[in-house]
This record gives C-alpha cells, sequence and structure tokens, in this order.
C-alpha cells in the first residue's frame, strides 16, 4: 500500500469505514476501562493488597492502590467508559452504519465532518491514556470532574488537565456527528422514507443526535471554562 492510499484510508469519508473506526476505537477504550474496573474490583476483595503485575506502575507502593490511586483508576474508568467506549458505541459506530442504510442514503449529509469527528475522539483518547504516564498522574477528581475539585487548587498536576482537553475533544467529535445524523435524517432520506416510515432505529439515533446537538455545547463551554481555570489563572469556578 503507497504512503497516499494509508493517508486516504485513515481519513476516510466512508460511512461504513468510519463506523468501522469508531468501533475499533471503542472496543480499545472498552478494554482499557474494563481492565480499570478489575482492579477497581480487587481492590474491594482484597484492601491494600499488590496487584499482581502492578508494581512496576506503583512502585512506591508495591503494587497496591494506595487511596490517591485509587480514585484515579475510579476517575479514568468512568470517562474512558462513558466518554470513549459506550457512546462512541452506540452513536459513532452503529449511526454511522446503521443510519444510512435505513433511510436509504449512500453516504451521510456531511462526509468530511464524519472524519474530522472520529480524530477529534482519536486525538481525546490518545490524550486520555496520556495521561497516565505524566507527574501526579492521571485525573482524580471524579468521573464528573466537578468544579471546584477539578480546579488546580485541588487536583494539581497535568493529568487532569490533559482529561480536560480529551473530554473537549470528544465533545466537539459527539457535535460533529450530532449534527450530520440530524441532517442526515432530514435531507437525505430516500424517495418514498417518510417521516411515518423511518424505522425505530433511526429514530433513536435522530432524536439522541438532536440532544447532542442541544446540549454538548453547553458541556463544551463549561469544561472551556474549567481549562481556562487550569492553564490561565483565571477564577470562573
Amino acid at each position: 500500500m503507497k504512503p497516499g492510499d494509508l493517508l486516504r484510508s485513515l481519513w476516510t469519508t466512508d460511512p461504513r469505514r468510519v463506523a468501522k473506526q469508531y468501533l475499533w476505537g471503542g472496543f480499545l477504550f472498552l478494554l482499557v476501562g474494563g481492565l480499570l474496573a478489575m482492579l477497581i474490583r480487587f481492590q474491594w476483595a482484597w484492601p491494600g493488597q499488590p496487584v499482581p503485575g502492578l508494581a512496576w506502575a506503583l512502585p512506591e507502593s508495591k503494587g497496591a492502590l494506595t487511596p490517591p490511586a485509587y480514585t484515579a483508576v475510579f476517575t479514568m474508568h468512568g470517562l474512558l467508559m462513558i466518554f470513549f467506549a459506550v457512546t462512541p458505541l452506540l452513536f459513532g459506530a452503529l449511526g454511522h452504519f446503521v443510519l444510512p442504510l435505513a433511510i436509504g442514503s449512500p453516504r451521510m449529509a456531511f462526509p468530511r465532518l464524519s472524519a474530522f469527528g472520529f480524530w477529534a475522539y482519536a486525538v481525546g483518547g490518545a490524550l486520555m491514556l496520556a495521561s497516565f504516564g505524566v507527574r501526579l498522574g492521571a485525573a482524580s477528581a471524579g468521573w464528573t470532574s466537578y468544579p471546584p475539585l477539578s480546579t488546580p487548587a485541588f487536583t494539581p498536576g497535568l493529568g487532569q488537565t490533559l482529561v480536560t482537553v480529551a473530554v473537549l475533544c470528544v465533545g466537539v467529535s459527539a457535535f460533529l456527528y450530532g449534527l450530520n445524523f440530524v441532517v442526515t435524517v432530514v435531507r437525505c432520506r430516500a424517495p418514498g422514507m417518510t417521516w411515518g416510515r423511518l424505522p425505530l432505529v433511526v429514530w433513536g439515533l435522530f432524536y439522541g443526535a438532536v440532544l447532542n446537538v442541544l446540549f454538548v455545547p453547553v458541556l463544551a463551554a463549561a469544561t472551556g471554562l474549567l481549562l481556562l481555570d487550569r492553564v490561565a489563572g483565571t477564577q470562573f469556578f
């Protein structure tokens, strides 16, 4: 495969290929989130005991989950499962694969938004994984990251900042494919595919996309203000 062919395959606008990209990305983060869930359950079953094979990551405690480490694991598990596994699988993968077929459309209304939305999601996922390796560890303000707990005063370190940017990226992705779904259903239905003939799965994806378009900007605005508090010294929260 030539480098140009590889680049075109990565920046694809085919909705079925984009669906596969979301599918494999969602499965990857489902695996990581599942491993973190196993660490949480190990802590419940054997409190304070070293986790086999984790001594390299937590040398100070010889592999045992300390209270700060447990809080970080619990936080990252929730963030990964909600924003990077379940939502991309149910909307990014299922939506891009099923929606055009179900309404009789050969493509999405905005094919390039599909590609851009996936790569915004991929950048956010990379930042989430990178937050595990920074000084002071990953985010530990809970998966909701509510201020003031998620502000620099209570959760210092680069990890929480990287996670904040990652959530902003995945919010951009959700808004883009939500907008794409709404316009696709409204404008790209096949002749004869009236609103009354739409399958229930299309209605579910459509209303979910409407909610994304309406409420993700609110989440993004709050996340942006939190990010300014963390990196620019503002005091919105």
